[in-house]
C-alpha cells in the first residue's frame, strides 16, 4: 500500500505549542503570527526510515497569500508526531518558528545545519531525537545563536 493516498489531520497541538512558544519568547518571535501557521499531519502512513527531515515546511508568498488567512504550512506524521514527548514537540515547534522571517512573508528558511543554528546552540547535536533535552517552556531556557 506504498501508493495510497495520504489522508491529512489538522494538528492544533502544533499551534497551541507555537502560541506558548511565542508568549514565552516574545523578543525572539516577534513579528511572527501564530494564526497564520497551520500544521498537517498524515495519517494512514508510517513516517518511512528513509526519510531524515522530521517535519516539512513551505509558505505562500503575495499575492497568492491574500486568499488564504495560513501563509505557513507544515507537514509531519502522526504517528511521529504522537510518539514524541512533549520536550520534543516543543523543540520541532521552535525550529519551525525559526524558519520564519517576519521581514518575507511567506519564505521559509533550509532546514540546514546553517539556517538551524540556534537549535544546535540551544539544544545540542541531534536534538530532534534526544529526550534529554531543556523543557524549552517550563525551564528556564537561554536561547543561542
Amino acid at each position: 500500500m506504498a501508493n495510497q493516498k495520504p489522508q491529512w489531520e489538522e494538528v492544533q497541538e502544533f499551534i497551541q505549542i507555537a502560541a506558548k512558544l511565542a508568549e514565552k519568547y516574545p523578543d525572539r518571535f516577534d513579528g511572527v503570527h501564530v494564526d497564520e501557521i497551520v500544521a498537517y499531519a498524515v495519517t494512514n502512513k508510517d513516517k518511512p526510515k528513509s526519510k531524515v527531515k522530521t517535519y516539512e515546511m513551505s509558505g505562500i508568498k503575495e499575492p497568492e497569500s491574500f486568499c488564504s488567512s495560513k501563509v505557513y504550512f507544515v507537514k509531519l506524521f502522526k504517528t511521529d508526531w504522537d510518539g514524541r514527548s512533549e520536550k520534543s514537540k516543543t523543540a520541532i515547534v521552535m525550529s519551525a518558528l525559526e524558519r520564519i522571517d517576519p521581514q518575507n512573508p511567506g519564505d521559509v528558511k533550509p532546514l540546514d545545519l546553517r539556517d538551524q543554528r540556534v537549535m544546535v546552540n540551544t539544544l545540542g547535536a541531534n536534538w530532534e531525537d534526544r529526550d534529554d533535552i531543556p523543557d524549552l517552556l517550563g525551564d528556564k531556557v537561554f536561547i543561542r545563536d
